[in-house]
C-alpha cells in the first residue's frame, strides 16, 4: 500500500495522511468511560495574534547525553514503505523522521528549524525574492550546511535535491503529487551547498516542498518506473540504501522488527553532534493492547501511536512515563461530493441512480443530525475536545468557527426544503427517484464501529438509511495505483458515500490545498472527496499564491469559515498523541506534527 507524503516531512502527505497535506490514519480513539490519568504534557501552543506569525522561533533545547546504547520503539502498526515520498501510515512517518533528514525539521512547538539548511529563507532575510531574478515570479535561495554526507560517505549536495525534483516530475512517476515541484521552472546548483530555485509562480509551500533529498548516485541505476514500485527501497534492499538522517537501515524482519544503526555522517540540528545511540529498533506488535503489555513487561522502551482512549490502560505507570500532547489529528466524517463516482456497495445500489452525498443539503443535514457531544461522553469518556474545523487549535493559522449543533428538527427541515421527502411512508426520504440511502465506511476499530452505530440511528431519525461497512485499513486507505473502483470503501477511488477516519493535517497551511482544491482530484492530488467549490478554491489559491504569512493567515480564516458553511467535512473531535517512554530515554519530547515522536531521535540517549 502506497500513499503520498504530503505533510509528514514536507508539503508533500501521511498517514490515512502524506503530500503537503496530512496523513489519514487507521488509529482511532477507543471506547472508555474512565477518567484519563495525569500525564506529562508539553504546553499547548496557541495560535498567534493577528499579524504576528513566528515560524522559526523554536524553544527546543536538548540536554547533553552520553553516547552508546539502544532504544527499542514499539508500534502496533508495521512499517513497510521506506521511500520518504511514499508513506502509508504514521509508523512509516516515524521511521522516516529517524532516517531521512531534509532542509527543515518540524519541531515540537510547531516551528520550522533549519536542518540540512543553514537557515530558513524568508523575504526578511533575503532568501526569498518576489518578484524573483531574471523574470521569475519568485526566487528562493537555500544554503546547505557544508560537508554534508550520505550515510555511505558520499557527498550530499544540491544535486541530490535536484535529483529529487527531477524524480518527482519524471513522467513515468505515476501517482506522485507534483504541486510545488512543478511550480519550480528551473533548479540551479551554483555550488554543492547552494540551491537556487526559480519559481514560475509564487508558492507558499516553498519551505516544505523539498520532502527529502534522494541519493542520485544510488537510485539513478533504477528506472523511475521501477522505483515507483519499490525498486531500490524494498525491505531486502534498504541495508544498501544511503540515507540523510540520524540512523541508517540495518535489517528488516517482516512482521517482527526493523533495525536501524547510527549514521555518523548526520549531525543534530540542535547540538551539531551525531546520534548518541548506537542503534534504534522498531518492534511491531499488531495490536495496541499487546504493545502496552509489552511495554509493561520491559520489552520496549517507547510505545507510540496510542490515543486518548488508551490513557486509562496506562494510568498505573505514572505521569513521568505517559506523554499526552494535543495533536494535529482530528476524527471526522468525510462526505463524497462526487455526483458520478460514489459507493458501489451492493447494499446501496437499489437506491436508484445518483449519489445522495453530492447534494449540499444532504451534507448539511447530516452535520445537524449528529450529536458530537454524545459520541464524546458515551464512547470516549468525555476525554476529547469536540472539533469545529479540520485545523488544530494549536496551529498558527487556526480560526475558531461556530459549528453545526445537534438539531434533528433543523436537519429534517433542510432535507424537506431541498426536496428530499418520504413520499411512500417507509421512513426513508427520496428525491428525483433517488433514495436517501448511503454507505458508511470506516476501519475495523471498535470505537468507529460503535460511532457509526450511533450515527446510523441519528440519520434514521431524519429519514436517511445508513449501511455501515467497516473494512480493513488496507482497503479504505489503499493507494490509487493499487486499488480499483471495486476496492471496498477505497477513498482514493471515491468508492464510498460517507467515511469516518482520522487525518493528520499539515503544519503548513498549504497542505489543505492538496486536499480541498478542485484541481487536486485523484490521481493528480489528494482531494479524495471531489470537493469543488469556488470559495474554497479562492481561499486555497490565496494561500498557495502568497509568501506573506499574515495574508495566508487571513485566507485560512476564510477557508475555515467556508469549511463549516459548505459542510466540506464533519469534524468530530481533536486527538491527543499518546506515547509511553521509559525513564532511561533522555531527551524524549513528544511532537504533535507529522514528524512524530522520533523527530529528535538524534538527541536521544540512554540515561545511566
Amino acid at each position: 500500500m502506497r500513499q503520498r507524503m504530503l505533510g509528514l516531512l514536507g508539503t508533500a502527505v501521511l498517514v490515512a495522511s502524506a503530500c503537503g497535506t496530512g496523513t489519514p490514519s487507521d488509529s482511532a480513539t477507543g471506547s472508555s468511560a474512565a477518567s484519563p490519568p495525569a500525564t506529562s504534557q508539553e504546553p499547548v501552543p496557541t495560535a498567534s495574534a493577528a499579524g504576528t506569525v513566528d515560524l522559526v522561533g523554536t524553544k527546543y533545547a536538548p540536554e547533553a547525553g552520553t553516547d552508546g546504547g539502544t532504544v527499542i520503539i514499539g508500534d502496533w502498526q508495521e512499517a513497510n514503505l521506506f521511500n520518504p515520498f511514499y508513506l502509508s501510515q504514521q509508523t512509516e512517518a516515524n521511521v522516516a523522521a529517524a532516517t531521512w533528514a531534509t532542509l527543515v525539521v518540524f519541531t515540537h512547538d510547531y516551528k520550522y528549524a533549519p536542518d540540512l539548511a543553514t537557515e530558513v529563507p524568508t523575504i526578511d532575510n533575503g532568501g526569498v525574492k518576489v518578484p524573483g531574478d531574471g523574470g521569475d515570479a519568485m526566487t528562493v535561495t537555500w544554503n546547505l550546511r557544508p560537508n554534508l554526507k550520505w550515510s555511505d560517505g558520499e557527498p550530499l549536495t544540491c544535486d541530490d535535491f535536484k535529483y529529487a525534483w527531477e524524480w518527482v516530475l519524471d513522467p513515468t512517476n505515476v501517482g506522485v503529487v507534483t504541486s510545488g515541484f512543478s511550480d519550480i521552472g528551473t533548479f540551479d546548483c551554483p555550488s554543492d551547498t547552494q540551491m537556487l530555485l526559480h519559481y514560475k509562480n509564487i508558492y507558499e509551500g516553498y519551505i516544505t516542498t523539498q520532502v527529502a533529498p534522494l541519493p542520485r548516485h544510488y537510485l539513478e541505476k533504477f528506472p523511475v518506473a521501477d522505483q515507483v514500485n519499490g525498486a531500490g527501497m524494498r525491505a531486502t534492499e534498504v541495508a544498501d540504501l544511503p540515507v540523510s538522517g540520524a540512523f541508517k537501515f540495518e535489517s528488516v524482519t517482516p512482521q517482527q522488527e526493523l533495525r536501524l544503526v547510527k549514521n555518523p555522517n548526520y549531525t543534530s540540528f540542535a547540538t551539531g553532534k551525531p546520534a548518541h545511540l548506537d542503534s534504534l529498533i522498531f518492534k511491531w506488535y499488531g495490536d495496541a493492547d499487546l504493545m502496552i503489555a509489552g511495554y509493561k513487561a520491559g520489552e520496549i522502551d517507547i510505545a507510540t501511536d496510542l490515543q486518548d482512549s488508551d490513557l486509562p490502560k496506562v494510568q498505573d505507570l505514572g505521569q513521568d512515563v505517559v506523554s499526552a500532547i494535543p495533536a494535529l489529528t482530528y476524527e471526522f466524517l468525510r462526505p463524497n461530493w462526487s455526483a458520478d463516482e460514489c459507493s458501489t456497495n451492493e447494499a446501496v445500489t437499489d437506491r436508484g441512480t445518483g449519489c445522495p452525498m453530492s447534494d449540499p443539503a444532504m451534507r448539511q443535514a447530516i452535520a445537524y443530525a449528529i450529536d458530537k457531544n454524545e459520541i464524546n461522553t458515551r464512547l470516549l469518556g468525555g476525554s476529547v475536545q469536540v472539533a469545529n474545523t479540520n485545523v488544530s487549535p494549536g496551529a498558527w493559522f487556526y480560526a475558531d468557527q461556530t459549528p453545526a449543533t445537534f438539531d434533528p428538527a433543523k436537519a429534517q427541515q433542510i432535507l424537506e426544503d431541498a426536496g428530499w421527502k418520504d413520499s411512500d411512508g417507509d421512513g426513508i426520504r427520496e428525491k428525483d427517484g433517488l433514495k436517501a440511502k448511503i454507505e458508511l465506511c470506516t476501519t475495523t476499530r471498535q470505537v468507529r464501529i460503535d460511532t457509526l452505530a450511533l450515527i446510523s440511528d441519528w440519520l434514521k431519525d431524519v429519514g436517511i438509511e445508513a449501511i455501515s461497512n467497516p473494512v480493513d485499513a488496507g482497503a479504505i486507505f489503499s493507494a490509487y495505483n493499487e486499488s480499483t473502483r471495486d476496492t471496498p470503501c477505497a477513498l482514493k477511488r471515491y468508492n464510498y458515500d460517507l467515511a469516518e477516519h482520522a487525518f493528520t493535517s499539515s503544519i503548513d497551511p498549504l497542505g489543505n490545498y492538496f486536499n480541498y482544491h478542485s484541481s487536486q482530484f485523484e490521481p493528480d492530488g489528494a482531494n479524495d472527496a471531489k470537493i469543488k467549490d469556488t470559495e474554497i478554491d479562492a481561499s486555497m489559491d490565496a494561500v498557495k499564491d502568497s509568501v506573506d504569512f499574515t495574508v495566508i493567515k487571513a485566507a485560512m480564516a476564510d477557508f475555515q469559515k467556508a469549511y463549516i458553511e459548505k459542510t466540506v467535512e464533519i469534524p468530530l473531535y481533536y486527538r491527543q498523541n499518546v506515547d509511553l517512554h521509559a525513564a532511561k530515554v533522555g531527551n524524549f519530547v513528544g511532537n504533535p506534527t507529522q514528524a512524530g515522536p522520533s523527530w529528535n531521535a538524534v538527541d536521544w540517549f540512554v540515561k545511566e
